[in-house]
């Protein structure tokens, strides 16, 4: 591989790590609220979404 390109890499992995550690996590309910996070509520639901899902795309 080119010298200036792993360099280039090593750089960005550095700075992915100071910068991933200082980087707060984000919360999971961001007040966002959409029909589908409505209706999806438990395991059941969301393979059941899925298994209608894959029979549309299956069809087109």
């Amino acid at each position: 591989m080119n010298k200036s390109v792993q360099e280039k890499i090593d750089q960005f992995k550095k700075l992915a790590k100071t910068q991933g550690s200082k980087r707060e996590p984000s919360p999971m309910n961001s007040g966002h609220v959409d029909s589908l996070s409505q209706v999806i509520r438990t395991k059941k639901d969301a393979d059941d979404f899925m298994a209608e899902l894959n029979a549309v795309i299956k069809r087109s």
